[in-house]
């Protein structure tokens, strides 16, 4: 099974050579079966798919909760056991306030943009 062949319903995943990039479909993740589903579309990148570099393009994603928190640790946790890399980029205003509250902010890897993660794992 391939990465292509990939159809989530709160997920958009593009591959880029080696790269998994993933944005939100929603703009607010806040409802916690959601949460759960999106917590195993996430884990299967590196648990199915074997992926060791994955991009989490914030992009548009306005409200999240201490439970999606929980679940991109996991995904950077289970990356970084495998020898992988999760890059967070384009983390609003608002979500940034979140993960520096949260100290988490030192904890990612983050960056600005999709062209500046993947410049950030060709390292």
């Amino acid at each position: 099974m391939s990465l292509s062949d990939n159809t989530s319903h709160y997920l958009i995943i593009s591959e880029e050579g080696d790269v998994a990039c993933v944005n939100f479909k929603d703009e607010q993740l806040t409802d916690e079966d959601n949460i759960e589903r999106i917590g195993r579309e996430l884990f299967a990148l590196t648990d199915q798919y074997g992926c060791r570099k994955v991009i989490l393009d914030l992009d548009g994603l306005r409200m999240l909760t201490s439970s999606v928190l929980g679940k991109m640790i996991t995904l950077h946790r289970k990356l970084h056991r495998n020898d992988g890399t999760l890059v967070i980029c384009n983390a609003g205003e608002h979500v940034t306030k979140i993960l520096e509250t949260s100290r988490l902010h030192d904890y990612f890897n983050m960056v600005e943009d999709a062209s500046a993660a993947r410049e950030f794992l060709a390292e």
